[in-house]
């Protein structure tokens, strides 16, 4: 919630309604274009008891040889409790 998906907003919902959830033991990649948006973010599950809080950081850093919108900071620390 938040990233402004391009293309790709089916990858992007509840278990069995929008595509099947990852099979223990099983990966999946997720890619997709983030566009003029820069930050730091988090994402939970749409699955099980996962879904009550974040589950990680997405950390959107400026294109190269692009600023900051605000100052750029000395280290970035995400923390999830």
């Amino acid at each position: 919630h938040g990233v402004r998906q391009l293309n790709s907003a089916w990858a992007d919902g509840p278990a069995y309604i929008t595509q099947c959830p990852i099979q223990t033991g099983q990966t999946y990649v997720y890619n997709f274009t983030i566009t003029g948006q820069r930050g730091t973010l988090f994402y939970h599950a749409h699955y099980s008891w996962i879904r009550a809080s974040v589950y990680g950081p997405l950390v959107i850093l400026p294109m190269h040889n692009t600023s900051y919108p605000f100052p750029k900071p000395h280290k970035e620390v995400p923390i999830v409790f």
